[in-house]
């Protein structure tokens, strides 16, 4: 079946948690909040950035929940439901389709990783199919990536995965990239990931995007791609240029921690990630805040 392709920017938000570290689930009204003022059109809930594989089962169905109510239908949510035991990502999977979300996703298993396409695509289609009638989005991740070819792995999900409707692409493999959204004349719906190659995705063709730096910075990407439409390449590479400075201070400081004090400058604080993952000085949180301020509201 070919689905609908998600287009816009679809945000990757933060899971916040309190100082005990239990999850802050009254942050998500802002959270959504904030998304719509900037004119995000999704979530990726409890991905990579939301640190879902931190949270317990039932952490994980209730920030599901609060997504689904305090969005009320105005963003396109997708889940991802990935986990190490089949039978969780099964349960998350059942309770999405339950509550009636857009769509659901996976980061295949860590720990024992598939070591084929046909494993993995084995894996995938357990997966979708407790959720069949949400559309399902294989994570392709460079954290945790298989050794599989993602052409290869759309072909054999192509002939056992009723409800695939494609892939989170979050890999520097341009070639791949443009692949797999050629294959099968597109019908796969290939959203990109990787927000420092934004610009170079646009010309490729994207129209699609999840990203973490979405959540805080998303008029900065639309104006980047107002600017692309309109041929105007200086400002593809000044905006591009912010987007880079942006990532640089996220790397420079420990990327998801620094990514949760980058929130503090839409006013949500969204605490410190869960261990084994290194926190933040509040002086340095709030140092942060001001460094993407700054360049954010530059000239």
């Amino acid at each position: 079946m070919k689905y609908p392709q998600l287009t816009g920017l679809i945000a990757a938000p933060f899971t916040a948690f309190d100082a005990d570290g239990s999850v802050n689930y009254s942050a998500i009204p802002r959270q959504v909040e904030s998304l719509l003022a900037q004119g995000v059109s999704g979530a990726f809930v409890s991905g990579t950035t939301g640190e879902g594989v931190s949270c317990s089962l039932e952490e994980r169905i209730r920030i599901m929940d609060a997504w689904q109510t305090a969005s009320a239908g105005r963003l396109k949510l997708i889940i991802h439901t990935g986990a190490l035991a089949l039978p969780d990502v099964r349960e998350l999977a059942a309770h999405a389709q339950k509550i009636g979300v857009y769509a659901t996703s996976i980061v295949p298993p860590t720990y024992f990783k598939a070591a084929s396409v046909s494993q993995l695509t084995e894996f995938c289609r357990q997966a979708a199919s407790a959720a069949p009638d949400l559309p399902f989005y294989y994570y392709h991740t460079m954290l945790t990536a298989p050794n599989c070819s993602m052409v290869e792995f759309l072909k054999a999900a192509d002939e056992t995965i009723p409800n695939l409707a494609g892939i989170k692409f979050n890999c520097h493999n341009l070639y791949e990239y443009q692949n797999c959204r050629k294959l099968f004349g597109g019908k796969y719906d290939i959203v990109f990931g990787v927000d420092e190659f934004f610009a170079a995705a646009l010309a490729l063709g994207a129209k699609g995007f999840i990203g973490s730096t979405y959540n805080y910075s998303a008029k900065l990407y639309f104006a980047i791609w107002k600017a692309f439409e309109r041929g105007d390449w200086a400002e593809v590479e000044r905006g591009m240029d912010k987007v880079c400075r942006g990532v640089d201070l996220l790397v420079a400081n420990g990327g998801l921690a620094a990514g949760k004090a980058m929130m503090l400058s839409c006013g949500i604080d969204c605490g410190d990630p869960r261990p084994p993952l290194a926190v933040l000085s509040g002086d340095r949180k709030e140092a942060i805040s001001r460094e993407i301020s700054a360049i954010l509201e530059e000239d």
